[in-house]
């Protein structure tokens, strides 16, 4: 019995050292450094042609104002103002708070320290300026270098706005997830120089909504703790917050799926206007003012590319519902 005692003894001190040394690396190593080269023949020209470009995407289909505004600039940019992105929208996750950094060229609180470079790494490779990895909330590793030229100057041309954003507030899980699951995003530096030609509308559209616009990250089923996709692309079921507590909205289908794809028999015509109605519930993560003002070619190419995908059978349930 003692002997039992003993090694019981044994077992508990070492579990014990275990998951002592692991918390220990966990606080060390959650906001680690990763050494991902910079494209230092990467240089941006603020031409009009790409500042203007740069305010459609930004504005437009790649919605960057509605992550990188705090909340109650929202109705002004659905009233189709251009407002800072001066950062501060926060995500309460499982794994803690994410929030919006400030997007605006001010030095101190801003990006204005950043080089070109540094700008496009961490669009790129999902990399901070000083090397740490990003929480991947959205999928622009793919956008294409001409796009990410156009962003970067549109953000160039703005004036600095002050504005101090607080950092990402990570609980244990999180910063474990942080240590083991979250790095570099590899396969974003073989992205395209140019985005494909409008002429074939499939491919553009397929661009766009896999690179540009989110559709595909956020109508699909994604793992809250770590942002992984966990469901077929572009099939819904992916739960967003509600300002209503106790409340979430869920993703719908958009794949041609004749029983559960909300999209089934829409007409080109439809899909357009439907993107020109705006909202339908009032706090709907959906950036609809966004997509609004997008071009009737892109809403048509994303419509293409849609209607061309395999229909995936996903029965979402009712899209504005209690939290699970």
């Amino acid at each position: 019995m003692k002997a039992l005692l003993k090694w019981g003894l044994y077992l508990l001190s070492a579990l014990f050292v275990l998951i002592a040394g692991l918390l220990i690396y966990i606080q060390n190593a959650w906001n680690r450094t990763f050494d991902v080269p910079l494209d230092e023949t990467f240089q941006v020209v603020l031409t009009p042609e790409a500042v203007e470009n740069g305010r459609y995407l930004v504005y437009g289909p790649a919605h960057c104002a509605y992550c990188h505004a705090a909340k109650d600039l929202w109705p002004a940019l659905d009233a189709g103002e251009y407002v800072p992105l001066s950062g501060g929208y926060y995500w309460d996750f499982e794994i803690g708070r994410i929030t919006s950094p400030n997007l605006t060229p001010d030095p101190e609180t801003g990006i204005g320290d950043y080089t070109d470079a540094e700008l496009k790494r961490a669009l790129r490779a999902n990399v901070s300026q000083k090397g740490r990895a990003l929480f991947p909330l959205m999928d622009f590793h793919q956008i294409s270098d001409q796009d990410i030229h156009d962003i970067i100057a549109y953000i160039r041309s703005q004036p600095p706005v002050v504005n101090e954003v607080a950092d990402n507030q990570f609980n244990l899980l999180g910063k474990a997830i942080m240590s083991f699951g979250i790095g570099p995003v590899d396969w974003g530096m073989d992205a395209p120089r140019y985005r494909p030609a409008g002429g074939d509308l499939i491919t553009y559209g397929a661009y766009l909504a896999n690179n540009v616009t989110a559709c595909m990250a956020c109508h699909t089923k994604r793992d809250l703790k770590d942002g992984s996709y966990i469901g077929e692309r572009f099939a819904g079921g992916f739960p967003m917050q509600s300002s209503e507590p106790g409340m979430v909205y869920v993703t719908p289908n958009i794949t041609p799926d004749p029983e559960t794809g909300i999209m089934f028999g829409w007409t080109e015509d439809a899909f357009v206007h439907r993107f020109l109605a705006g909202r339908v519930y009032a706090d709907s993560p959906m950036p609809w003012a966004a997509y609004a003002r997008m071009t009737d070619e892109d809403l048509r190419a994303i419509y293409a590319y849609l209607m061309s995908l395999e229909p995936v059978r996903n029965d979402i349930g009712p899209i504005y519902t209690a939290a699970k």
